[in-house]
């Protein structure tokens, strides 16, 4: 099942990845120490496949007793230890209060909670992701129909008199091969009867050496599994093209298919004159591309590969070969390195405490979440009957007790408080029950979160805590209630990257000189 949060954690971790593997890759990629084009593409192969796949092993639910990594949770730093004689108070660090006015501490919220914040608005983006896949089958799909039309469209290979040495050679291929007219490239259709179409104007235009060379080049193809490869590169396209680097490695994967194939060419024939004629037949061909083609197609000629594969083909730069052991022994260490990370940081986890709403539960909560407002207790009686989520958070709204809260209704707050209604949810930017309550000024609906075992100090990234906002409000009374509760009047939260990361407290937060008065009274600092 989808969820939303899944999704963004599932992208920012693709990016990390992309981040270190990428830049690696393409460097060496442009090396002098660059491997054979079969390496290379293994190589690109091998990242996609990381990208792509890593990131659904970090995700997976393993051991979730786990801690999660530090940099996931705030920080709470004390920055003013309590001062007086030492050797007379001999006070130790058990028992400091809570209340102590001496103590000063600021908490820290780590970046990922943050960006997961800034992106929350525009969550909702997630689910264009079905309906962009679906336009992009439409098109494939098109794409496969284009493909038969030009197979059943092509005729078999006549060739007059002068080609009578090609037309022998090409009888004894393993693959059929005909001719198009509407066609300006060659290529190779078919994944399961595959078939090589040529342009009915190349029998004219080319030599039968030069045709013996494109037909050996796409017969390369075949026999490396190219056609194959395309296929499965288009399905994956389906659902990767929201990544910025799947134009990278689609690009990359093209590139070292067509060296490949053009080194397997190569390496069958014995003199450079032979190569050189090669060189000279990729030039001959090579003809702007204006006719659309299936993307289901291994074509002959790409326009910006035609320089690089010429080059390639007249002076090859000495290629490195990667030794197998020392690939297959990377990609090991740094697939059971990520399942050891994975379930050592509990990366898995995120998704669960931030942001949890998935795709399938978005009806059932806001139905609830609407009958919560107009203070509906049958519908919301006979929704959480049938299975609606009590206690996910809506982005923008927050949970059912929340959104109660923020209606004050105080009828609906018992109800889903007898329903098991968890008092700590919270939401970036939507606070958490007695923040709102905080907010308001609504004391009976605070005292009664309280009762029910709300924390007073909890804090929730762009809401700091219950009493900085009580003290914005300038709130006496509230802020009093809480300072009873056990409240750290001496708190300073972090703000969000959006606010520009200031610290805030009660103190600086008061919005007026008599809630500011009483704060200072009271030990604030």
């Amino acid at each position: 099942m989808l969820e939303i949060s899944w999704l963004g954690f599932y992208l920012l971790l693709h990016l990390l990845l992309a981040l270190l593997l990428v830049p690696a890759v393409y460097a060496l990629d442009r090396s002098q120490f660059c491997p054979a084009p079969a390496g290379m593409l293994r190589l690109w192969t091998g990242v996609a496949v990381l990208l792509f796949g890593l990131p659904v092993i970090l995700l997976q639910p393993w051991a979730l007793d786990q801690q999660l990594l530090p940099w996931l949770h705030g920080s709470v730093t004390p920055v003013l230890a309590i001062s007086g004689d030492t050797q007379n108070m001999a006070l130790s660090a058990s028992a400091v209060t809570l209340r102590d006015p001496l103590l000063i501490e600021q908490h820290h919220f780590p970046l990922l909670p943050q960006l997961m914040y800034l992106f929350s608005p525009i969550l909702w983006f997630w689910l264009l992701l079905p309906l962009i896949s679906l336009l992009k089958l439409l098109v494939l799909l098109r794409s496969y129909l284009a493909s038969r039309q030009l197979r059943n469209a092509a005729t078999a290979l006549t060739p007059d008199a002068a080609l009578t040495t090609f037309a022998a050679k090409a009888a004894t291929m393993p693959l059929p091969i005909k001719v198009h007219p509407a066609i300006q490239s060659p290529m190779l259709l078919g994944l399961r009867k595959p078939l090589i179409l040529l342009p009915t104007h190349y029998l004219q235009r080319l030599s039968q050496a030069q045709l013996t060379h494109v037909l050996a080049h796409e017969q390369s193809h075949w026999q490396l599994g190219d056609l194959r490869s395309i296929y499965l590169q288009q399905i994956f396209g389906l659902f990767c093209w929201w990544s910025p680097c799947w134009r990278l490695l689609c690009r990359e994967l093209l590139r070292w298919r067509e060296l490949r194939a053009d080194a397997a060419v190569l390496d069958a024939m014995s003199d450079k004159t032979s190569q050189l004629k090669y060189a000279q037949t990729l030039l001959d061909c090579s003809q702007p591309w204006v006719i659309p083609t299936p993307e289901l197609a291994q074509r002959w000629h790409h326009q910006p590969l035609l320089a690089l594969r010429i080059q390639s083909v007249i002076t090859p730069k000495p290629a490195y070969r990667l030794p197998l052991f020392a690939v297959l022994a990377t990609f090991s260490l740094l697939l059971v390195g990520t399942v050891v990370l994975a379930n050592r940081w509990q990366i898995a986890d995120l998704p669960k405490r931030h942001a949890q709403v998935r795709l399938s539960q978005l009806k059932p909560l806001s139905e609830l979440l609407q009958a919560v407002a107009t203070n509906n207790s049958i519908k919301v009686q006979q929704l959480l009957a049938d299975g609606a989520p009590l206690n996910l958070p809506m982005p923008g709204e927050g949970s059912a007790l929340m959104v109660a809260v923020r209606h004050q209704h105080d009828a609906m707050v018992e109800l889903l408080l007898a329903a098991g209604a968890d008092v700590h949810v919270k939401s970036g930017g939507d606070g958490n029950a007695l923040i709102i309550a905080a907010q308001l000024g609504d004391l009976a609906l605070a005292r009664r979160l309280l009762q029910a075992g709300a924390d007073v100090n909890a804090v929730v990234l762009a809401d700091e805590t219950a009493l900085i906002n009580a003290s914005y409000r300038g709130d006496i009374a509230m802020a009093q209630l809480l300072l009873d509760a056990g409240a750290q009047i001496n708190l300073q939260v972090e703000t969000p990257l959006s606010d520009g990361r200031l610290l805030r407290s009660a103190l600086n937060r008061a919005a007026t000189a008599e809630m500011r008065a009483y704060l200072l009274a009271q030990g604030a600092r």
